[in-house]
């Protein structure tokens, strides 16, 4: 199950739709089932020829963990869908949903400016000045 990257938004690019089908279709290539979860309508990955099976629904955790249950999926590909995707990988591995690729915890880590940014400091890399 791939999650794509849902609304454009200004700060959003087409890459992620890219990014989520070639996803996809490398799948599919490997002889495997394929689910795509999305809603924007002017994006390739919501072509219903794209994969095997298409919900066009919003990217939120509710949402994807119903479509998980439902689909009993090998695991969820998150990391090719952007912000809105990489925000739930912690509230859905704490429900033990499979994450097939980034590890969760290394999402938030990069995620989490706080958290980064102690990664940066315990590196010994600069960065500009932030306040939470």
């Amino acid at each position: 199950m791939v999650l794509g990257s849902g609304v454009y938004r200004i700060g959003s690019s087409v890459e992620f739709d890219c990014c989520a089908v070639g996803c996809i279709k490398e799948l599919r290539r490997l002889g495997k089932s394929t689910i795509m979860v999305n809603y924007n309508p002017e994006t390739v990955s919501t072509d219903y020829d794209e994969c095997d099976r298409l919900y066009f629904d919003e990217i939120s955790f509710e949402t994807v963990m119903e479509i998980y249950e439902l689909e009993q999926p090998e695991g969820v590909i998150l990391s090719m869908g952007g912000q809105l995707p990489n925000n739930i990988a912690i509230p859905l591995h704490h429900q033990k949903v499979r994450i097939l690729g980034s590890p969760p915890e290394m999402i938030d880590n990069a995620e989490n400016r706080y958290k980064f940014s102690r990664l940066l400091d315990t590196i010994g890399v600069q960065q500009p000045q932030w306040k939470e």
